[in-house]
């Protein structure tokens, strides 16, 4: 499969590396060391239009896909994943569902502010006893008039204290099970609270937060899908993240080769008995392998992005790709920073060499999303039902 990027790809790629070293690189260690979120890069994304590349452009943004939103993540990625999260939160996940299956309404009211980087919304799914089977979700509406009321507790919502809407999967009563559906639920809204900010191991910008979701009243207006007894509303809503997992491939890509090109560097300068560390066949041995790593990843990434750039959003995305771009990506964003650690020796274990923070930011990558585990099983599930 050929995949040669357009001029314009070219341009926003090399737009997004140029952004990337200018303003994130220098400010990356400032998020970590001070666990602060990154405000300053925020304004910076929306200037440049990231954080509106998939929204439609009847509402404000570039209306561009996947691959380019891949494209601009790989690039933040590889010099300041908490940064690139941050972008991602605008490009993938509720942007894409309400853009998609969202009311007209709805489309209005938030997709405009989402591409202008003034709306962030956090994706209420996860809870504490139901992270990736999430046909075990106690959160659950119930019916108040015309409306609905919310009870819900959600957790490991990135940057979720910093929110200014909720995308709360949730149940819906008297449909049995499979009934799940989505609402969108405003921060301020009274019975929303922030409970808990956890302190991370890597993402230090961008915490996760548990938020309580009490007696909360959703009007119709805000509810995205109602849940129904077959679970077409639950795999519709489920399927949209693939959106995000993509996101997630791109971004451990971007922590790869921006690991990689940092060993490649530290290899040329640092000397040891008068010799480059580079021209050592132990060293080259690893850059080697890191490098064929990063591009195989890299490939996957984008054939899955142009797969599901050309179903279009009315058509399923190519679910087994992205399983498979993911699951690898993940694996080998953990194995390429290791190693650069390693290359780097002692300084490699030290925050003064961005490797060390690369290996624990990228680490949560294979967690969220859907864990690799997960991705396994889908990949084995869609293997055993003949998807090609």
């Amino acid at each position: 499969m050929d995949i040669t990027l357009t001029e314009a790809q070219q341009e926003l790629r090399a737009l997004a590396a140029e952004v990337a070293d200018r303003e994130f690189r220098p400010r990356a260690s400032r998020w970590d060391e001070n666990e602060e979120y990154p405000e300053e890069n925020l304004a910076v994304l929306a200037k440049q239009g990231f954080t509106g590349i998939t929204v439609p452009e009847e509402y404000g943004g570039l209306g561009l896909g996947d691959f380019e939103a891949a494209l601009v993540l790989e690039e933040i990625g590889a010099v300041c994943l908490s940064t690139a999260v941050l972008c991602q939160l605008h490009l993938n996940g509720p942007p894409r569902a309400i853009a998609n299956f969202g009311t007209p309404e709805q489309r209005e009211r938030i997709l405009p502010r989402v591409a202008a980087g003034e709306c962030l919304i956090g994706i209420g799914m996860t809870e504490p006893d139901a992270g990736s089977d999430a046909m075990s979700m106690r959160a659950k509406v119930r019916r108040d008039g015309d409306g609905w009321r919310l009870d819900a507790y959600k957790n490991m919502i990135t940057a979720g204290h910093k929110a200014q809407e909720f995308f709360v999967v949730t149940r819906f009563p008297d449909a049995g099970e499979r009934a799940i559906g989505a609402v969108l639920v405003p921060a301020d809204a009274a019975g929303v609270s922030v409970s808990k900010v956890h302190k991370k191991m890597g993402l230090r910008g961008v915490p996760e937060a548990e938020v309580a979701f009490d007696d909360v009243v959703v009007t119709p207006e805000n509810v995205v899908m109602e849940g129904d007894a077959d679970g077409k509303a639950m795999r519709t809503i489920l399927s949209q993240f693939n959106h995000e997992r993509l996101g997630n491939s791109a971004m451990c890509v971007g922590v790869a080769a921006g690991a990689l090109r940092e060993s490649i560097r530290y290899a040329q300068e640092r000397k040891v008995g008068g010799k480059r560390i580079i021209d050592l066949q132990g060293i080259g041995w690893k850059l080697a392998e890191m490098s064929t790593k990063v591009e195989a990843a890299r490939l996957m990434v984008w054939r899955a992005a142009s797969k599901a750039d050309r179903a279009g959003h009315d058509k399923p995305t190519p679910a087994l790709e992205i399983a498979q771009a993911k699951w690898y990506a993940n694996v080998v964003a953990q194995e390429v920073a290791n190693e650069a650690i390693q290359i780097h020796g002692g300084y490699g274990y030290t925050r003064e060499f961005p490797v060390e923070r690369m290996f624990r930011d990228v680490r949560g990558l294979a967690i969220g999303a859907g864990t690799i585990e997960i991705q396994k099983n889908l990949i084995a599930r869609l293997l055993d039902k003949g998807s090609k």
